[in-house]
Formats: structure tokens, C-alpha cells, sequence
């Protein structure tokens, strides 16, 4: 549980999940640049981590392998590359795409060029002083300081402008899940900017020798954890989330139509004329069809029902309040007031209350009905205001907590 919970491992899972969402995306839409350098950049970041657990505890070799500096190297460009091309993504989809071109070659030359500058020290430094460097002792490792203040110097000029290009088209992007994405990507680059500043504090102390009272990793790794994330999800959530959202609200539609089916039932079975069917689904026409038992088609489709659902909760809805209507003369307002003054609903809200006595009024009235008593003609007790709306979501809150106190009944 520990090493799952270990920062690199977690941002390197989500890094890995989001470039395997887009390389999915790539295939649908092989011509879309910025879903290219988003998945690229991705899959840099994913590999820069997965290359980072190789190191673990290579630091109790002194000096570290030639193995574990050429990983640690590779890591390091991997990443300038990775925010490069998440840099890119962004530039991609607010110009045109010449301007876009432009820049992302103007940018890709200077990434070059940092890489090389970044090589030399990285190189060049003897194996202690990467070594001292590899463990955050940067007093003796002053030619591969070098390299690594060149590493966090190109990566906050890219947080930098990544964020301010983000947040500028947040605040522009009609979509709103364009909108959400460039916001959690905003957030994620203000943290990787912490990131760089915390890296580069830590660096300058050790080498004018001050005491540090914190662990390099203790900090930049959770620093790490926490920008990746938002910056990955951030890129892919215009595609996913709105799949996302729709399948929450089917489900929430199924749901609340599911559980309006005892009221439903109840209501319809005393006055089966205000029913009215849409026809079979494809579930309930292909258990029809293969078992010829029309009972257990009717109730799939009435109960657990999985497409046409906002149709199927607008009729459910309309026919529980024709059906109420018509058992209205079967139904006694003092049955209603008795229950709304039953001590054991007190501690409830006073919509829940209401609703709970709506229920036992109901109750009584089908067992009045179903015993074939004469109508009272009282009228029944008048539904509280705003129940019976044109509002829908007003409209199944109100039956939603009717169903659950005639279940109680």
C-alpha cells in the first residue's frame, strides 16, 4: 500500500492512463495537432516517471552507476520535452494553424538548444559530482548543478507561459468543458510552477551552505503529483467529460424512474386507463422474443428501463399525477392531517413530512378503493405549492420522497 500510494507512482498511472485515452483519440482524429503533441507530451510525461522508479534507492551507490545517470538524464529531458508539447497542445488549439506552426517551431528550436546546454554539464561533470547532485548535495556537485538549474530554469519559463496561455483561453472558451479543462490545466502549471520554485530554493541554499530544513522529495515529489494530474486530465477532459457527464445523468434518470415505480404501480393498478406505453425497448422486444413472456418484458421495461429514459420519466411522472387525480375521490384530508402530525416524522424537513403524509392520504384511499367503498368526494388534501409544477426536477423530488413513505406504508 505504501508504494502504491508513493507520489511517482500515482502521477505515473495517471500519466500513462491519460496518453492510452489519447492515443485513442489520435486514431479517431489522426489530423488533429493538438491531440497529437497533448498525447506525444503525455506519453513523455509517463515515461519520464516510469524511468524515475528505476532509480529508487540507487542513491546508496556511491558513486551511482553509469546506468542510473544515463535514466536520471534521460529523465530530465523527457520532461522538457513533455511540457514542451503540452505547451504545444495549447497553442494548437488557440491559433491558427499556420501561426501555431510558427510557434511551435520557434519554440522547438530553443528546446534544442536547451537540451544541448542542459547535455554539457550533465555530461561533463566527474561521477562524484553527479553523484552529490543525484542526492540533493549540490555544494559538491557544482558542474551538474549546472545542468539541473538549466532543467528547472526552461521548465518554469514553459509553466509560466503554458499557464498564462491556458487562463487566458479559459476565460474565452465558449465550450464548457474546453473551459473546465484549461482551468485544471492553469491549476496544474501554478503547481508545477511551486515545483520549480521550491527546486531552485533548495539548490541556492545548499550551494551558499543554509540550512534546509526540509527533504527535497518530501516536497517536490507531492508538488509533482499534485501539477500532472490537473495538467493530463486537464488535456483530456474536453473529451471524456462530457461521456462522462451524460452517463451520471442516465443514470440518475434510471434511477429516480426506478424508484417512482412502486408509486407508479400502485397508482396505475387502481386506474389502468391513464397508462400509456411508448412501446417495447430493445430489451423488453428481445425478451418478448426469446422467452414469449410478455409480463416479464412489460416489467423490464417499466422498471429497469435503459433507453428512452427522459421520455419514460416525463410519462411516469404525468400518469402518477393523472392517477392521483382520479383516486382523489376515494381519498380523506384527515388522513393526511393524522399522518403529518405522526410524532415518529418530526425530525423530518417539512417537504419530507408533507410528502410522507401525501403518502399515507394515498394508502388509504387505494385500500378504500380496492374495497370497493362508495367516494368520499372530499377532495383529498391539496398538494403543497410547487409539487405540482411544470418543473420536472420539482415535480420527482416531490414523488420521490412520496414513493419512498408509501414504501414505509
Amino acid at each position: 500500500m505504501t508504494v502504491l500510494l508513493d507520489p511517482t507512482v500515482i502521477s505515473s498511472t495517471v500519466a500513462t492512463l491519460c496518453a492510452l485515452y489519447l492515443m485513442f483519440r489520435v486514431v479517431q482524429k489522426p489530423g488533429n495537432l493538438a491531440l497529437r503533441a497533448a498525447w506525444l507530451g503525455t506519453q513523455s510525461f509517463a515515461f519520464s516517471l516510469c524511468l524515475g522508479l528505476l532509480n529508487y534507492g540507487a542513491e546508496a551507490t556511491r558513486p551511482v552507476s553509469s546506468t542510473t545517470r544515463f535514466i536520471g538524464t534521460t529523465q530530465h529531458m523527457l520532461a522538457m520535452i513533455g511540457i514542451y508539447l503540452a505547451f504545444c497542445a495549447y497553442v494548437f488549439m488557440a491559433y491558427t494553424r499556420d501561426d501555431a506552426v510558427k510557434r511551435v517551431r520557434w519554440h522547438g528550436t530553443a528546446l534544442l538548444v536547451v537540451l544541448v546546454v542542459a547535455l554539457v554539464p550533465a555530461i561533463a561533470a566527474s561521477p562524484e559530482d553527479f553523484t552529490a547532485s543525484h542526492v540533493s548535495d549540490h555544494a559538491n556537485g557544482p558542474v551538474s548543478s549546472i545542468y539541473l538549474v538549466v532543467f528547472i530554469g526552461y521548465l518554469a519559463v514553459m509553466v509560466g507561459a503554458a499557464a498564462l496561455l491556458a487562463w487566458k483561453w479559459s476565460r474565452l472558451a465558449d465550450e464548457p468543458w474546453i473551459r473546465r479543462g484549461l482551468v485544471m490545466g492553469t491549476i496544474g502549471y501554478v503547481l508545477a510552477a511551486g515545483y520549480c520554485a521550491v527546486r531552485t530554493a533548495l539548490i541556492v541554499l545548499d550551494l551558499i551552505d543554509r540550512p534546509i530544513l526540509i527533504k527535497d522529495g518530501a516536497v517536490t515529489g507531492w508538488l509533482i503529483t499534485a501539477s500532472l494530474p490537473f495538467v493530463v486530465v486537464g488535456i483530456t477532459v474536453p473529451g471524456w467529460g462530457p461521456r462522462l457527464a451524460a452517463a451520471l445523468r442516465w443514470w440518475a434518470m434510471q434511477r429516480t424512474h426506478r424508484r417512482l415505480y412502486p408509486l407508479w404501480s400502485a397508482l396505475t393498478s387502481a386506474h389502468p386507463h391513464v397508462r400509456m406505453s411508448i412501446g417495447p425497448s430493445r430489451l423488453g422486444g428481445w425478451t418478448l422474443r426469446r422467452f414469449n413472456r410478455p409480463w416479464l418484458a412489460h416489467w423490464l421495461d417499466e422498471k429497469w428501463a435503459v433507453e428512452d429514459l427522459s421520455l419514460r420519466l416525463h410519462l411516469r411522472v404525468v400518469q402518477i399525477w393523472d392517477a392521483r387525480r382520479a383516486l382523489l375521490d376515494h381519498c380523506d384530508a384527515a388522513d393526511y392531517d393524522r399522518a403529518l402530525d405522526d410524532p415518529r416524522l418530526r425530525r423530518r424537513r417539512p417537504d419530507v413530512r408533507a410528502a410522507f403524509a401525501e403518502a399515507a392520504m394515498l394508502a388509504a384511499g387505494l385500500r378504500r378503493h380496492q374495497a370497493g367503498e362508495r367516494p368520499l368526494r372530499t377532495g383529498g388534501h391539496p398538494v403543497p405549492d410547487g409539487a405540482a409544477t411544470a418543473d420536472l426536477a420539482a415535480n420527482v423530488t416531490w414523488l420521490r420522497h412520496v414513493a419512498a413513505g408509501l414504501e414505509l406504508r
